[in-house]
């Protein structure tokens, strides 16, 4: 019998400085995903028997109530609940039921999280909030993982993004209530990397499903960095896959469109080299035209009349690679990611605009 091995790979970072709307230069905070955080962005939970164990911890001396939010692709939809978190207070729970690992209540105060269905794709984002739950604050002391399960009783997983607020306060409002503003500089959140590096192998052109020894199956989630979580207005984005192959060539780039529409690819999950991938029309597979055995491919949010809507927001994602193997154990390796911070809605040019990326709420 095949078995599996698959390579996890989560998006980090490099701290870089970014050039603000004014002449002066602005140093800018940017979220990874090892600090801790006051919000954090989980862009891949899967319910069903190929289940998600969300992990989520307050390290702190004292208790914290945190908002959390699933968003559904397609619809826009969304389910929300707050809890309160105690001192030094870690919990988990699976995504199909609410419940944790043992079968039982999450152990906290607070509404349960919501049960997902069966083969429902979801994005996670948790933040904290004031007593009352409408002002989100600076409590840069929460960390999270996900652990996702695939077929055949695989796992692997990935860490959280965390966006800590600029304050040495800790309990003090972060912006207005309802905006989080993603900035990176004092009083705001950490801004998004301007771009995401993956390292990947070869996609094996395959739509049957069925993958042979030796072969390799790429997924990719991806969600913007800016959105409204209430209404139906969201944010469209153009995405760019820049590939460059071993021998340091810059191949031609794809495009999807990733957002929230029934008409565009959406945040996905799935593999690659299948027909549910909705490439922008001409676009090629990123991870299965390649020359040589490897590559890397760069994510980079852009507007385009190509996605209707669309804006230049920053991306958020994770990705895994299921390479095929006899007898092979699950392996988990982190790649590099660059990009500086992005705190500004880009035009169609690139340019940066008044908009600031934001979390609306």
């Amino acid at each position: 019998m095949k078995r599996s091995v698959f390579v996890f790979l989560t998006a980090v970072f490099v701290l870089s400085a970014s050039v603000s709307l004014c002449h002066a230069q602005t140093d800018r905070t940017v979220t990874n995903t090892s600090k801790k955080g006051s919000l954090l962005v989980w862009p891949l939970i899967r319910g069903g028997t190929a289940d998600t164990m969300i992990n989520l911890s307050n390290d702190y001396y004292e208790s914290v109530k945190v908002k959390c939010v699933y968003r559904f692709p397609s619809s826009c939809a969304r389910t929300e609940w707050t809890f309160t978190l105690q001192p030094n207070q870690p919990v988990s729970w699976m995504a199909s039921t609410g419940k944790g690992p043992d079968g039982k209540a999450v152990p906290h105060t607070g509404v349960q999280p919501s049960p997902l269905a069966p083969r429902t794709l979801a994005e996670l984002k948790c933040w904290a909030v004031d007593s009352a739950g409408t002002q989100q604050i600076a409590w840069n002391w929460l960390s999270g993982s996900a652990v996702v399960g695939e077929a055949h009783d695989r796992h692997w997983e990935y860490s959280a993004w965390r966006f800590a607020v600029n304050s040495a306060t800790t309990g003090v409002a972060a912006g207005l209530p309802g905006e989080m503003l993603l900035t990176g500089d004092s009083g705001n959140y950490d801004a998004c990397p301007t771009g995401l590096l993956f390292n990947f192998l070869k996609q094996t052109r395959n739509t049957s499903g069925v993958f042979p020894a030796g072969t390799v199956d790429n997924r990719l989630a991806l969600v913007p960095c800016r959105e409204r979580l209430a209404g139906n207005l969201d944010t469209m984005v153009y995405t760019k896959l820049v590939r460059r192959s071993e021998k340091g060539k810059t191949l031609s780039t794809a495009s999807v469109c990733v957002g929230c529409d029934d008409t565009t690819t959406q945040w996905f999950y799935q593999s690659l080299a299948g027909p549910k991938v909705h490439l922008v029309a001409g676009a090629v597979n990123p991870f299965t035209h390649l020359s040589t055995r490897s590559g890397t491919i760069y994510v980079h949010g852009r507007k385009q009349a190509a996605c209707a809507g669309s804006v230049g927001s920053p991306l958020l994602g994770v990705m895994s690679m299921r390479l095929y193997s006899g007898d092979g154990p699950v392996v988990g390796v982190a790649p590099t990611a660059v990009g500086p911070g992005q705190a500004y809605i880009r035009d169609a040019n690139d340019v940066n605009t008044t908009t600031p990326v934001s979390i609306t709420w």
